[in-house]
């Protein structure tokens, strides 16, 4: 094979791209299996890289080949520009987290810029709160909105039935709903609001009953229009009171305080005559969200104290464990809508139908190959087309 041939770009974009997406100079120069010294001189263009490290760099940082050999680099706002809440400083953010905030961004800029030549209004049908309204009383209004009762709550055939359910009405709100994969520690989701319309992406790597509060307390960051990255911890002193309102919100949504207390089980807990752990089992199942949600919610509404919650939800912690994979993966085209949600898939599908975009156009934003997208298409029935209208 003939030796590849140097190439000429600005230095700087080599360093931003490393930058953005979190590695060091050490990580990037054993990645490309050369010395660090060599690195640093590519990187202060006191040498050229060749075309295949270039290759290389895309597919570590994630980016498309065309980049390097912009003139300067892109006009990338910072992470911290999306949030107003974020658990850690920028640059301690993990590298798939970064991914992450990217892709949402991107899908993001997609939509709006599709939604406006489908003449479709971009913004959330969501009410606008501050801190100082009720969230107890938001989430009973917005449940009514979501149209979903508690007795179809009830019957919901498993974890899985009841997240798709939930985040299909979400969706129907004009929120898109994207899933991801990253590292627990750095967060179990997020919401974005650069744009209409808001965003929020959700862990895959995370318990899918967790997945469903997250869901709800990012809604009710929607509502506050404050964008947040979520650990699902009160850890930072100036958000707590708003990460608390958000608890009281998706607590209430998912678990109504009026449908608890008439549950046999919670009466049970306060007489005494079921312990905390068997409790929060039989209602996890009852009402399809996670022991945590009920622990949140038994707080809220001050049946176990601060110290028990404490307790509680650090053993729950400890006995956390990442869902096993299934026994099968699934086909490109149905890992699409998982990831991309039915919203933003029945978008692209319509703006191609409307000869919007190309066909070119429809493969990059789907992130599908030529065969997975006639896949996609001819299974279209599985795309909800209640979202292509509004």
């Amino acid at each position: 094979m003939a030796k590849s041939f140097e190439v000429n770009v600005n230095p700087e974009i080599l360093r931003w791209a490393r930058e953005r997406a979190g590695f060091s100079e050490e990580e990037t120069a054993k990645k490309l299996k050369i010395s660090i010294e060599n690195y640093r001189k590519i990187e202060r263009g006191e040498k050229k890289p060749t075309f295949t490290q270039i290759e290389r760099l895309a597919r570590i940082f994630k980016r498309p080949t065309a980049v390097f050999f912009l003139p300067e680099p892109p006009d990338e706002p910072p992470f911290s520009a999306s949030f107003r809440i974020m658990p850690k400083s920028e640059q301690n953010l993990s590298r798939e987290l970064r991914l992450a905030i990217r892709k949402a961004r991107y899908y993001q800029s997609i939509a709006n810029e599709l939604m406006e030549d489908l003449g479709i209004n971009p913004k959330a049908n969501v009410s606008s709160a501050t801190i100082n309204d009720d969230p107890l009383l938001l989430a009973r209004e917005e449940r009514r909105k979501l149209g979903i009762s508690i007795e179809e709550q009830f019957e919901f055939r498993n974890a899985y039935f009841a997240f798709n359910r939930w985040r299909n009405a979400v969706e129907a709100q004009n929120i898109l709903v994207f899933q991801f994969k990253f590292p627990i520690e750095s967060a179990r989701g997020f919401s974005l609001m650069d744009k209409e319309p808001p965003v929020i992406v959700l862990n895959s790597s995370d318990n899918i009953l967790a997945r469903i509060f997250t869901l709800f307390h990012e809604y009710a960051h929607i509502l506050l229009r404050l964008p947040e990255i979520y650990t699902g911890e009160e850890t930072i002193d100036y958000d707590k009171e708003i990460e608390s309102w958000c608890n009281k919100f998706a607590s209430e949504f998912l678990v109504p305080e009026n449908f608890l207390k008439n549950e046999k089980s919670y009466r049970e807990l306060i007489n005494k005559t079921k312990s905390l752990e068997e409790v929060l089992k039989i209602l996890s199942q009852r009402f399809k969200v996670s022991k945590h949600a009920i622990l949140t919610k038994l707080k809220v509404i001050n049946v176990i104290s601060n110290e028990e919650y404490e307790e509680i939800s650090l053993k729950l912690k400890s006995q956390f464990i990442k869902e096993e994979k299934r026994g099968f993966s699934l086909p490109a085209h149905k890992r699409c809508i998982q990831e991309k949600g039915e919203k933003f898939v029945s978008i692209v599908l319509n703006a191609k139908e409307k000869e919007i975009i190309t066909s070119a156009d429809m493969i990059e934003y789907l992130s599908l190959k030529l065969d997975n997208l006639k896949r996609l298409i001819e299974n279209k029935s599985q795309v909800n087309n209640e979202y292509l209208h509004y």
